[in-house]
């Protein structure tokens, strides 16, 4: 009886794959042929890779098991120390600020208005220091009025002595509100939330 060769099939021999195993045999996860189902030919049953084949909704992206499938868009909160609404620094705001406060010495209510109506959704520390100046302009202006009625009927009662009241008054209220917006200025140039009295700044507008 002669010896069959090496290279030869038999029913105790089988070719063994690269990991030294016999086809049909390989471990788990080792990525080749599994046992053959009957009547399934070889190269047509090997072990499934673990994980999904496509990533479930939601889980795509950067660091995901999932390459090629683009990132979700993450939201990027923005703020600084202010509770800002958008994305702007700190030392923009307090320029914002102080023309709030500056602009009022040669416009008036005008200034403050503007830039209440241009920035109140982006920065709260602007809307803050221009609507304080805001509200420091109305009050002086009904300070003013109630100033003329005062001295109407002094000047009425005095026979027009009264009227020298109106001046001092008025005087007196401007100094007031330039003294109080130059400190608010200076204030807002370094960061903080002054506050002018409330007996000169009526809250009005928020």
């Amino acid at each position: 009886m002669s010896q069959e060769p090496p290279g030869s099939w038999s029913a105790g021999w089988a070719p063994e794959n690269a990991s030294g195993a016999p086809y049909g045999q390989s471990g788990a996860g080792s990525g080749q042929p599994s046992a053959q189902s009957p009547g399934q030919p070889y190269g047509q049953s090997f072990a499934q890779p673990p994980g999904p084949a496509f990533p479930p909704s939601g889980q795509a992206g950067a660091g995901s098991a999932y390459p090629g499938y683009p990132p979700p868009v993450q939201g990027v909160p923005v703020s600084d120390a202010q509770g800002d609404y958008g994305p702007r620094g700190l030392s923009d705001d307090r320029v914002w600020a102080l023309l709030a406060y500056l602009s009022p010495i040669v416009v008036s209510f005008i200034g403050p208005l503007v830039i209440y109506l241009v920035k109140m959704n982006e920065s709260r520390y602007v809307r803050f220091h221009a609507a304080q100046s805001l509200n420091l302009m109305i009050t002086s202006v009904i300070y003013s009025v109630g100033i003329v009625i005062v001295s109407i009927v002094l000047a009425v009662a005095t026979h027009g002595i009264g009227l020298l009241a109106f001046f001092v008054l008025y005087l007196l209220l401007g100094a007031l509100v330039l003294v109080y917006l130059i400190l608010a200025a200076i204030a807002a140039n370094r960061g903080e939330l002054y506050r002018i009295p409330g007996w000169l700044c009526l809250s009005i507008v928020h």
